[in-house]
């Protein structure tokens, strides 16, 4: 099983209400037709000491690769809580495996839940 992460920075949004970390995932995993399912959240600093954490949205999926189109046109195409999510950095984490895979050229930190 992998795992599509979905990193929002609430600086970058228009209205930083938490409950995007229901409606989000619920949004996207109505519309993935079985694809996706929702993993949890958590958040992530940056280490910058200070700065406010990113929250990490988790969503499950048997095949990534199939799912990400559909996440990413969500994300390109709605507003979910008055904000804009066409920038949201989007990773994929399979095994040992993890990419970033939006958007393109990424180059910010993007920290992934730690293994216990």
């Amino acid at each position: 099983m992998a795992t599509v992460i979905l990193r929002l920075d609430p600086a970058k949004l228009g209205n930083p209400d938490l409950d995007i970390r229901y409606v989000l995932p619920e949004l996207i995993v109505e519309r993935s037709g079985g694809r996706l399912t929702d993993e949890g959240y958590d958040y992530a600093d940056d280490g910058g000491g200070g700065a406010t954490p990113r929250l990490l949205l988790f969503l499950g999926a048997a095949d990534a690769d199939a799912a990400l189109p559909g996440v990413l046109e969500i994300l390109k195409s709605e507003r979910v809580l008055e904000n804009d999510l066409s920038d949201v950095a989007v990773a994929v984490e399979d095994g040992d495996e993890f990419r970033v895979v939006h958007p393109p050229g990424f180059d910010g930190e993007f920290r992934p839940r730690s293994k216990e």
